[in-house]
C-alpha cells in the first residue's frame, strides 16, 4: 500500500518539511547521491499565481537533500513551449529559483541548454520522433517538486505532468497529438521513461483555499490521485491517472492508498475548471480546443483573464477555436489562434503564430471580440 503524506506549515517550511519527508528518507537513501529537484517554472511568474514552485520550498528540499547526506545537487527544468526561447532563463530569475541557488550554492540548470536523447517508434502513445533532456536520466535521483493546477485538456496537471519539462522544447506540441488517447496517453508514457524517486506537491500558493501544506509520495499516480481529490475533483475523471494505473505506474484507488499527517477532511483547494471558468466570466465565448496544446491555451487563458480583470464585457456570441482539428460547423463570428487553425479559418481573424505571445493574444482578442 502506497504512502502518502500530509503536512501543514504551522512555524517554518524546513521543520514541516522534514516532518513530511521522514517517512521517505530511509526508502530514498539520498546518501552519496546525486540529486535533481524538478519544480514547475512554466513562465516568469510568482509563486503566488499558483503557476510556479514555491522558492522557499525548494530552498528546504535542497536544504533537506544536504541533511540527508546528498551529493552533487541541482535544480533543473525545461519551461512551457509557448515561452519565448529568449526568456527561458527568466523563468528561473523572475521566480527566485536563481536566487535561491546561489544561496544554497548549487547550480540551475535550463534543460534547453543541454543534450538530449532521441527516441524513435517508442510507442503508439508517443509521437513517432522525440527527445528528451539527458538530465532524466544522469541523476540518481529525481525529485519532483510540483503545483497543482486545473487544466483545459487534462482535468488536472500536477506530478505526473510535471515531467513534460524534460522534453525538448520543439517537440512538447506534438505529445497532444499521437496515439489515440491524446495527451493522456503520451504523459502516462513518458512517466514510463522518467521516473521521480520523490514527488512533493506544492499547495502553499494564496491562490489556494488552505494554502500551507504540502504533499509527498513516492507513488506518482497515487500523489496525483490524493492531490486531484483535495482539487474537489473525482480522480476516476481524470483520464491520465487511469492509464497511469493501467500501466502499473502506481495506485488510484483512494482505498488503497495509506495517508499520513493532517486529516484530509480539515484540507481541500479552491480550483475552478477552465470550462467553469468560461461559463462563468464569459458565457458568450464558445471555445473549441480539444485539440490544441499548452502553446496556444496557456495565453489565451491569460488574455482572457486580463480582459476579465480589466472590467472588458463582451457582449456577442463568438466563437473561438484552437488546434488543428478542422470543425464540423463554425459560426459566423469566430476567431483563430494558432497556425493549426490556418487550414480551416478561411479568410476569417487568426493569429497565425506557433506560439502566440501573451501580449500579441490579448492585443489580437481585443481587436476581434470585443
Amino acid at each position: 500500500m502506497p504512502k502518502i503524506t500530509i503536512q501543514k506549515i504551522q512555524t517554518d517550511i524546513f521543520t514541516a518539511l522534514q516532518s513530511l519527508l521522514e517517512p521517505f528518507a530511509a526508502e530514498i537513501a539520498l546518501s552519496g547521491k546525486s540529486v535533481l529537484i524538478k519544480p514547475n517554472l512554466v513562465e516568469p511568474q510568482p509563486y503566488t499565481t499558483g503557476q510556479t514552485t514555491n522558492p522557499a520550498l525548494v530552498d528546504a528540499v535542497v536544504a533537506w537533500c544536504k541533511t540527508q547526506g546528498a551529493g552533487p545537487i541541482a535544480i533543473g527544468e525545461g519551461p512551457t513551449y509557448f515561452q519565448p526561447r529568449t526568456a527561458l532563463k527568466e523563468c528561473f530569475t523572475r521566480t527566485g529559483i536563481a536566487e535561491v541557488a546561489g544561496c544554497q550554492g548549487v547550480p540551475w540548470i535550463l534543460f534547453d541548454e543541454g543534450a538530449f536523447r532521441e527516441f524513435r517508434k517508442h510507442s503508439p502513445q508517443t509521437p513517432e520522433c522525440f527527445s528528451l533532456s539527458e538530465h532524466a536520466f544522469s541523476w540518481d535521483h529525481i525529485l519532483n517538486v510540483p503545483v497543482p493546477k486545473a487544466h483545459y485538456l487534462t482535468t488536472v496537471s500536477i506530478a505526473m505532468k510535471n515531467l513534460k519539462g524534460f522534453i525538448k522544447r520543439e517537440d512538447k506540441p506534438s505529445f497532444h497529438h499521437c496515439g489515440t488517447e491524446g495527451i493522456h496517453g503520451s504523459v502516462a508514457e513518458l512517466n514510463t521513461l522518467v521516473r521521480p524517486s520523490l514527488n512533493i506537491v506544492d499547495c502553499t500558493a494564496p491562490t489556494h483555499q488552505n494554502k500551507n501544506f504540502m504533499l509527498a509520495g513516492t507513488d506518482i499516480v497515487a500523489v496525483d490521485t490524493v492531490t486531484t481529490a483535495l482539487m474537489g475533483i473525482n480522480p476516476q475523471q481524470v483520464r491520465t491517472l487511469q492509464l497511469g494505473y493501467e500501466k502499473g505506474l502506481g495506485e488510484m484507488d483512494l482505498s488503497s492508498i495509506e495517508i499520513i499527517g493532517d486529516d484530509l477532511k480539515e484540507l481541500r483547494m479552491s480550483f475552478e475548471q477552465p470550462v467553469q471558468y468560461l461559463r462563468r466570466a464569459f458565457p458568450k465565448l464558445a471555445l473549441t480546443a480539444q485539440a490544441a496544446c499548452s502553446g496556444c491555451l496557456i495565453p489565451l487563458f491569460a488574455s482572457l483573464k486580463r480582459i476579465e480583470q480589466e472590467g472588458i464585457r463582451i457582449t456577442k456570441q463568438m466563437g473561438i477555436f484552437c488546434g488543428r482539428d478542422a470543425p464540423e460547423s463554425i459560426p459566423e463570428n469566430s476567431v483563430f489562434i494558432g497556425t493549426c487553425c490556418k487550414a480551416y479559418s478561411g479568410d476569417r481573424p487568426l493569429i497565425n503564430k506557433c506560439p502566440p505571445a501573451k501580449e500579441e493574444m490579448f492585443e489580437f482578442l481585443k481587436d476581434t471580440i470585443l
